[in-house]
């Protein structure tokens, strides 16, 4: 969600149809990080002012449990015993089959017990079977819970600076009280303002306006105006107009007072 400057009008006019606008520069885009599900916060990775990229982890929420079910899991899943001894009865059962049909063929052996031979070597051959699926589960077993201690740590969905943290090692987050931290991208700052609508009919996007900065020492800079509403508020006959402001090196900060010339 974009987090925008409203500017409020100072009304003071200056030639033809430019005016000044007083506001507050705001960042582009400011995310609350919230907790994927209830826990309790285990380690905070990231602290305020830290400058993090997207997909970055900021946070982890306690997994004692989880790890605890894993470590069964792998066990599980690494466990050969069966499979070994299904395979080698498998084995012993094919050997006797190939051992008595010569025989029968020879009138040496009876046919029930090749019969018997046959299945007893597919009781052995499904016991494989089944050997094998029980490792195939315990591997999906053991995957599944990687993804929910995955699921447990808290990445940042975008680069910017954690402007806040809410949380501390300990607490609880998660269902209503989600929120653990705020980043901000400050690289792009936004302004909007509201603009007379009979003003607002000469801009066009792209338009060029100047920005200062009372009370501080910055150049003044020209940022260009991104959006024109097509919408006019019918209670203050005004337009909202948003502006973009590059924050090279981030020299600006998000919250500084400045004046917007709009306008010839």
């Amino acid at each position: 969600m974009k987090y925008l400057v409203v500017l409020l009008l100072s009304s003071i006019a200056i030639t033809g149809y430019a005016a000044e606008y007083e506001g507050f520069a705001e960042p582009e885009r400011e995310i609350k990080v919230a907790a994927p599900e209830l826990g309790i916060l285990q380690k905070i990775s990231v602290k305020e002012g830290n400058r993090v990229k997207k997909g970055q982890l900021l946070a982890s929420l306690e997994t004692q449990v989880l790890d605890a079910a894993l470590s069964v899991a792998k066990a599980k899943m690494n466990a050969q015993g069966r499979l070994k001894s299904a395979q080698s009865i498998e084995k012993l059962r094919k050997d006797k089959l190939n051992r008595l049909l010569p025989l029968l063929s020879q009138g040496n052996a009876q046919q029930y017990e090749v019969t018997q031979a046959q299945i007893e070597l597919e009781a052995a051959a499904a016991e494989v079977i089944a050997a094998r699926d029980t490792l195939n589960i315990s591997s999906l077993e053991y995957k599944q819970i990687q993804a929910q201690i995955a699921h447990r740590q808290i990445y940042s969905p975008i680069s910017g600076v954690v402007t806040d943290v809410i949380k501390e090692v300990g607490e609880i987050v998660g269902g209503n009280d989600f929120h653990v931290m705020t980043i901000a991208v400050l690289d792009q700052l936004v302004v909007a303002i509201r603009v007379p609508t009979a003003q607002a009919l000469s801009l066009k996007t792209d338009q060029s306006v100047s920005v200062t900065f009372p009370g501080v020492e910055l150049a003044p800079l020209q940022a260009k105006i991104a959006t024109i509403s097509p919408i006019t508020d019918a209670s203050s006959d005004t337009v909202k107009v948003e502006i973009n402001l590059t924050n090279n090196k981030s020299k600006l900060r998000s919250g500084l007072k400045c004046l917007v010339k709009v306008g010839e």
